[in-house]
């Protein structure tokens, strides 16, 4: 990659480190952004927040997994600063106040025992497959009305295991997998964008995560935590690209126009000049955008259930999808300008400077500020700061969703094998209730400007794939803002909900024993 990719922020990490290296020193692995793996030095008696500022062209400072980081990856930032986050204390008084908060709490002895092991293990950041008790302890913490940092620091430590999970289900895939080391990289690279809440360098490697994951045995309100997340940086991807070929417009007065109404479109708004719509559908269909971003685009443009004023059935939806997927892909082996976007190089913008360059300075920032923030770019903590609640561009998050569908439905038991997803493997889902679920991920997880989310792709998708998701909308002032149930404190969102917390209690003890 050419010199002129460089960028001067740093590169921003947030790891968490486990009570034991926190406390006696050691090292911790972190992955960067372009999936190559090191490890930083952790001094002993760590304490939570530290900020490490590591130098990637000294060896003195990291020890090397793989290669070392070149001038010329991806990501060109000369540093990268570490956020250390720990359990760990000196006068170990969040280990008292937890086991308190568990011994005090009205649930079984047996209960008590699962919630001290699941609190062990996500203090030592190790994944234990006890989803149930790991939520009942989140509530037992959370209703104990402790001090916000006591909460913040413990939610940090259960996000980070449900983070773990997810990880070693693509750690595991990858190690099988027929996949070449720079296509791995490039898939773990991916997945540190969407932990961090920004854009990602690559749809290919995006959309063969999607399928690891979606393949995968994790429980299924991880899934929807990585889903609600994976969506949202390939809509926040496209949403640069798109931008950034609008802007090679050299008329300001043209271009304004442009963007205006593109503006709208993402935020499901009127475009009353049919005239700017047409030429946006010229720039953008017709240029050398990723042919993904151009079917996010399509979908954004004609919503399913708009045709006929009808809406749109399971089948109907998952027809229209891989229709519009397929009918962008073909027109680009027949547009002369259209290029297929190569995996190892990473998406290119409008403008021919590489995606991955664009990730964590002020156009990514204003993404996403109408996608509701949180990413570490934006001094947030990406997906392991918990629940993400978006604000603004339904039809672009929605048309995410949707492309995520037709990416998913066009991979064949060959390409499973390849990326090293066992036979079988995960959950049997149908195709239809596969499109339906991503199409209610999208519809639901933004909020609108006044218009019925549920309008958006069909109230049947939507009912139908609640269930499977275990999205609740909470409708406040005419806004819809949505959570999905994967985190800390979720049931905080549940629409109307009325229970005592000792009733809630009981109900999340109860799945323990499920």
């Amino acid at each position: 990659m050419a010199n002129n990719t460089q960028v001067t922020t740093d590169e921003l990490h947030h790891v968490f480190v486990p009570y034991q290296i926190a406390k006696q020193g050691g090292t911790q692995k972190f992955t960067s952004r372009t999936g190559k793996i090191y490890e930083v030095n952790i001094p002993a008696n760590c304490t939570e927040g530290t900020e490490v500022r590591l130098d990637k062209t000294s060896s003195s400072f990291f020890n090397k997994i793989s290669d070392l980081f070149s001038q010329k990856t991806v990501f060109n930032q000369k540093y990268s600063v570490v956020t250390l986050h720990t359990l760990f204390e000196q006068n170990d008084n969040i280990d008292k106040m937890i086991f308190k908060l568990i011994n005090n709490a009205d649930i079984k002895f047996e209960s008590k025992t699962r919630c001290s092991n699941i609190y062990t293990s996500l203090s030592n950041a190790e994944y234990k497959n006890d989803l149930s008790a790991l939520e009942l302890l989140d509530f037992i913490v959370d209703s104990a009305q402790s001090d916000t940092h006591f909460c913040r620091r413990y939610s940090l430590a259960s996000q980070n295991f449900r983070l773990i999970a997810i990880a070693e289900c693509i750690d595991k895939s990858l190690e099988i997998s027929k996949l070449k080391q720079v296509q791995k990289e490039s898939i773990r690279g991916v997945f540190q964008c969407i932990r961090a809440g920004e854009s990602i360098s690559d749809f290919t490697s995006l959309n063969q995560l999607d399928s690891i994951v979606q393949n995968s045995s994790i429980p299924e309100n991880i899934k929807q935590l990585y889903f609600n997340f994976s969506i949202k940086s390939r809509a926040i991807t496209a949403d640069l690209l798109i931008v950034d070929r609008i802007n090679t417009i050299t008329s300001s007065i043209y271009r304004s126009e442009l963007l205006s109404a593109y503006s709208k479109l993402r935020d499901v708004e009127q475009v009353s000049c049919k005239n700017n719509l047409k030429s946006l559908d010229t720039l953008i269909l017709d240029s050398d955008i990723a042919d993904d971003c151009k079917a996010l685009y399509k979908l954004m443009r004609e919503p399913i259930n708009s045709q006929k004023g009808k809406s749109a059935t399971e089948s109907s939806i998952l027809e229209t999808v891989q229709t519009v997927y397929k009918s962008v892909k073909k027109a680009s082996n027949i547009v002369p300008n259209a290029t297929t976007i190569a995996q190892a190089t990473g998406i290119k913008a409008g403008t021919g400077v590489a995606i991955s360059s664009l990730s964590g300075g002020a156009a990514t920032n204003a993404t996403l500020a109408f996608l509701g923030g949180g990413s570490v770019a934006a001094g947030g903590l990406g997906m392991l700061g918990g629940l993400a609640v978006a604000t603004g561009g339904a039809a672009l998050i929605g048309a995410a969703a949707l492309v995520s569908v037709a990416s998913l439905t066009q991979m064949d038991s060959e390409d499973h094998k390849n990326l090293g997803i066992a036979s079988g493997a995960g959950v049997v889902t149908s195709a239809a209730a596969l499109s339906t679920a991503w199409a209610a991920v999208g519809a639901f997880g933004v909020a609108g400007t006044g218009t019925a989310i549920s309008t958006l792709y069909g109230a049947a998708a939507i009912s139908a794939s609640m269930a499977y998701l275990g999205g609740i909308g909470l409708i406040t002032g005419g806004t819809a803002t949505v959570a999905f149930i994967a985190g800390f404190a979720a049931w905080k969102f549940l629409k109307g909900d009325k229970n005592e917390p000792k009733k809630i209690l009981k109900q999340l003890e109860a799945k323990l024993y499920c």
